[in-house]
């Protein structure tokens, strides 16, 4: 069971769309939050500091003025978690949400038996979902007008009141898909898309570099298959394994077979997760996984994305797992793997 994360203050700003400065000044001017310090002083927030932020943002949006904030949640009696979830964070997860519901995913898919469970919004979670969707329409007017401090504050506010993971699938991720669909209809909308993407990519870069589990050593590499440039959908599924607390190796884009063998050799992970978005390149595919056979603890090779969703049956007569294509139901299976409480049977030891 993985211990509970901490954060640093980068990966808090990052996880709730609140900079830095206003962080501190909310815990020594107003003792709003508390975090943990390192025997050096660095500040270290727990998964309830991050709720109690958005908490308090949520009070902000009401109008109540920053002095009494702590009155107000104190009245409210929202000060601490509700106890179902102060009970969920003890289970080692951390990172129970409002809204969810637990649903059971099969891993046949990658050759396993059994299933693991992860977390889905309920149905009546559609209030939520819709104001989500009301900034998605913003980001996606920003992008249209080039506008970067729209697009900045719309993303911001979605992070700061709901959470990043659905500001990025909830909002940025419409937004960007809209966009795409616009190429057909005007040239101007490829700078558009480009815009976009180059904001998303810029803040996954940053969430992802705060993520990491202090003293973990990376359990996943991702990256992109020899050749695959598509990294958008990478960056989210390593924000997602990341989110559970695993730490994660990120190679990024067009990751040559050869690097990528060393690396394996090299980090000890015990998973290894590639995107391949168009053609698969079977042939870098099948050589690396026979080097993985041969290796005394080889890591479990997965695949994920269109091009190995139309190549299933090829990569599965290889002993190559197919991931699903939800990222939050791939990151559940490749936590499961990383974590030991799932294990691939033994290779096949017939010829490819």
């Amino acid at each position: 069971m993985s211990k509970p994360p901490r954060y640093t203050i980068r990966s808090a700003c990052a996880l709730t769309g609140i900079n830095a400065n206003t962080l501190r000044s909310w815990e020594r001017r107003y003792g709003l939050v508390r975090p943990e310090r390192t025997p050096k002083g660095y500040r270290l927030y727990s998964a309830e500091d991050l709720e109690r932020l958005r908490l308090i943002q949520r009070v902000l949006e009401q109008g109540i003025p920053i002095s009494q904030v702590e009155q107000h949640l104190a009245g409210a009696g929202t000060g601490e978690l509700p106890a179902a979830r102060r009970a969920a964070r003890r289970t080692g997860r951390g990172d129970a949400e409002p809204g969810t519901r637990t649903v059971s995913l099969s891993l046949e898919s990658v050759g396993l038996s059994g299933s693991v469970s992860i977390r889905v919004p309920e149905r009546g979670a559609e209030r939520s979902l819709e104001s989500l969707g009301g900034y998605a329409e913003i980001i996606e007017r920003a992008a249209i007008h080039y506008d970067r401090v729209s697009l900045e504050h719309a993303f911001s506010r979605a992070v700061g009141l709901y959470s990043l993971r659905d500001a990025f699938t909830r909002a940025l991720a419409p937004a960007l898909r809209r966009i795409g669909a616009r190429y057909l209809e005007s040239p101007e909308a490829i700078a558009q898309e480009h815009f976009l993407s180059s904001f998303a990519r810029e803040r996954l870069s940053a969430s992802l570099a705060g993520l990491r589990p202090l003293h973990q050593s990376p359990r996943v590499l991702c990256a992109c298959a020899p050749g695959d440039v598509h990294d958008l959908m990478l960056m989210l599924l390593t924000l997602e394994i990341g989110l559970e607390g695993v730490s994660t190796l990120y190679l990024g884009a067009d990751m040559p077979s050869s690097a990528l063998e060393r690396a394996m050799h090299r980090s000890g992970v015990k998973v290894v997760a590639l995107s391949a978005t168009l053609d698969l390149p079977r042939e870098e595919l099948a050589r690396c996984a026979k080097r993985l056979a041969a290796m005394r603890k080889a890591p479990t090779l997965l695949v994920g994305g269109p091009g190995a969703l139309r190549d299933r049956e090829w990569l599965k007569s290889h002993d190559i797992g197919v991931l699903p294509e939800d990222p939050r139901e791939a990151a559940a299976l490749i936590v499961a793997l990383a974590e030991g409480t799932r294990r691939r049977p033994a290779r096949t030891t017939a010829a490819h």
